[in-house]
């Protein structure tokens, strides 16, 4: 029997090696696809990683802005009521720059394109975290720039102070009332000592009338502070109250610093909202109750003049 003539191979390459081809382009391109979408860009990781920094000052972390010395302001929020005062008063501004260390850490700075960082990071970037130290000394220096912050702010305080302590000697002394008056200052105020025995009789807290040009004068001193907060505060000695109007001594230094407080809104031009009156009674003392001397001193009516940046401060609170 004759045996059948086999076909003759085809040339070139089998058909299902060029499907097979194919499929293996496709998974490639898949992959390639899959990886490029996964790089992880390491300057973003690190500045996600860094807002999450829970030495930050403020309640949503992105990285803090340096102001001065140190990290003050951070994620937008301010911690210190005022400081933007403080701050515009210095000549400081406030921009919403990037975190110091995410800036050297990226190669990045003002002005300057960001530069490829990827040779120099570690590819899995996601689980790194500063080293153990770090939050230690980074809290050091926020605890350094914190208190370098408040030294500026009181020297500041001082010099307002200051000029207004002169301003104040200096009209007292036109007015002729200098002598009744005694004065100091600090970082936040001008503090006005006034005589209770020359402004009230005994156990009482109406102005007496031969004291009532002296507090037109204490008037008119207040009156070029009105933009200031301005504090009244009323102080007794230690000795029982008789006069049976007042329940003790607390009720009786209120009422007098309220009646000192409406005697000058009477005679200037100040802004009520500015304006604060207290009563301390004998719990303040500025010299012995011991002494009949010591109790004349603590009688009395302390007016106290705050400064524009103290100012600024409290009504930021």
């Amino acid at each position: 029997m004759a045996k059948k003539k086999e076909k003759p191979a085809e040339e070139g390459s089998p058909a299902w090696m060029a499907t097979f081809s194919d499929l293996m382009n496709l998974l490639l391109c898949f992959f390639v696809l899959l990886f490029a979408s996964s790089t992880q860009d390491a300057e973003k990781i690190m500045r996600i990683v860094n807002s999450f920094n829970p030495q930050s000052y403020s309640i949503l972390e992105s990285g803090a802005v340096s102001l001065v010395e140190g990290q003050i302001i951070s994620g937008g929020v301010t911690q210190l009521p005022g400081i933007e005062s403080f701050l515009e008063y210095i000549g400081v501004s406030v921009e919403a720059k990037g975190n110091n260390d995410d800036i050297a850490a990226s190669g990045a700075d003002k002005g300057e394109e960001d530069k490829d960082t990827s040779a120099e990071e570690p590819d899995d970037v996601v689980g790194t975290y500063p080293e153990e130290t770090k939050p230690e000394i980074e809290s050091e220096q926020k605890e350094l720039s914190d208190e370098a912050l408040k030294e500026q702010m009181d020297e500041k305080g001082l010099e307002q102070s200051q000029e207004m302590y002169d301003e104040i000697s200096e009209v007292s002394e036109s007015y002729d009332i200098d002598d009744r008056i005694v004065m100091d200052f600090n970082s936040q105020y001008v503090s006005l000592d006034l005589n209770g025995a020359l402004l009230f009789d005994a156990g009482q807290a109406d102005i007496r009338s031969d004291a009532k040009v002296f507090m037109q004068r204490i008037a008119a001193i207040l009156e070029k502070y009105r933009d200031s907060i301005i504090e009244i505060e009323g102080h007794t000695d230690n000795i029982p109250i008789s006069s049976g109007k007042y329940e003790s001594n607390r009720y009786l230094s209120t009422a007098r610093a309220n009646k000192v407080l409406e005697y000058v809104e009477e005679h200037a031009d100040l802004i009520d909202a500015n304006m604060k009156a207290a009563g301390y009674g004998e719990f303040r003392p500025v010299a012995s109750n011991a002494t009949e001397e010591g109790r004349a001193k603590n009688r009395r009516v302390t007016i106290k003049i705050y400064n524009q940046l103290a100012t600024d401060m409290m009504q930021a609170q």
